[in-house]
């Protein structure tokens, strides 16, 4: 795939990345700006919500993403006290990805194919994007607190300018320039297209700025990241299940609350890490690479599933058809 070529080019020749990862435009550095471009992207693309009132789901969605999914990052940073040969900058990586709010365009996607509230899945995704900022300027501290001491404020400051600015700033685009609107409409592979690149080309520059770090970890950290990718996923999928099957949802709000509270955002954990200080910055090729995981883990899964629900949706909506009962 994409992101396996960019992490072998980065590993294989750090020095372009390297290169242009110390440019800068005006005040910002490249990382800064296409992560900008990211989510000015996300807040053009993200349609009208006016269906999604949903408020018992839209509250249960809330709680589940920012409040209780991040408390799986708990156990992983305990992990090292069981075993003190652990790579810690690893399992920091992958208890990131635990903290960041939902998906900004796959967790849609996957809704729509698995016939759920897609409204739905839009509210879910602006509002945690939009409270997320909030919520991890503490966790996200927290997370690397053991590394270093970061201010929360200074990282809200950061996680504003960085995510919550731009993607209003894509909302409002589409909300008050009605040709740009009708052109987000048109071209949503084309948006997704310069969006998944913006990605690509950080976690080049990351991967190239941590390459010797890299190189250090051995193959069974790696190993335990990607296991604990998969799990750390189905973990959330079934507190999903078992929430929303406990609150009766209707069946497309029941869909989209069990899928889009068991993914997480990557566009967001760069965000994050563009957002440390420069100490901890330096391994951010180090920390991306369990997030790369378990974002692999969650498409894979997830998507295997979506079509599952889509065939049973077709299925019913056959079934009900008069004749076919």
């Amino acid at each position: 795939s994409s992101v396996l070529k960019v992490i072998a080019l980065g590993l294989t020749f750090p020095g372009p990345g390297l290169s242009l990862g110390a440019v800068k435009v005006a005040s910002l550095t490249l990382p800064d700006v296409a992560i900008d471009t990211i989510f000015v992207v996300s807040g053009l693309a993200l349609e009208s919500f006016s269906a999604a009132l949903q408020y018992r789901a839209l509250f249960l969605g809330i709680v589940l993403v920012l409040i209780v999914t991040p408390l799986v990052a708990c156990p992983i940073l305990y992990l090292p006290t069981i075993d003190p040969s652990l790579n810690y900058s690893l399992l920091q990586g992958m208890a990131l990805f635990c903290v960041v709010p939902t998906t900004l365009s796959s967790g849609v996607t996957m809704i729509t194919q698995a016939k759920g509230n897609v409204s739905l899945a839009i509210l879910l995704t602006s509002v945690t994007n939009i409270l997320g900022v909030f919520t991890m300027s503490w966790s996200a501290s927290q997370v690397f607190s053991a590394s270093i001491s970061i201010s929360p404020w200074e990282m809200l400051y950061e996680l504003v300018w960085l995510t919550l600015v731009p993607l209003c700033v894509g909302m409002c685009l589409r909300r008050f320039i009605s040709p740009l609107a009708q052109f987000a409409k048109q071209n949503k592979k084309l948006l997704g297209l310069s969006q998944n690149s913006c990605i690509l080309f950080v976690v080049w520059l990351m991967i190239s700025k941590a390459q010797a770090e890299i190189f250090v970890a051995s193959s069974s950290d790696l190993g335990l990241c990607l296991t604990l990718a998969a799990t750390v996923h189905l973990i959330y999928r079934v507190l999903g299940y078992i929430v929303a099957t406990a609150a009766r949802l209707p069946p497309e709000e029941w869909v989209t609350i069990v899928l889009m509270c068991s993914q997480k955002s990557l566009p967001v954990c760069v965000s994050v890490l563009a957002a440390l200080p420069p100490v901890l910055r330096m391994k951010s090729g180090l920390f991306i690479l369990p997030c790369i995981m378990a974002h692999a883990a969650q498409l894979i899964i997830d998507s295997i599933l979506a079509v599952r629900w889509q065939v049973q949706a077709e299925c019913d909506v056959y079934s009900a058809l008069p004749g076919k009962a």
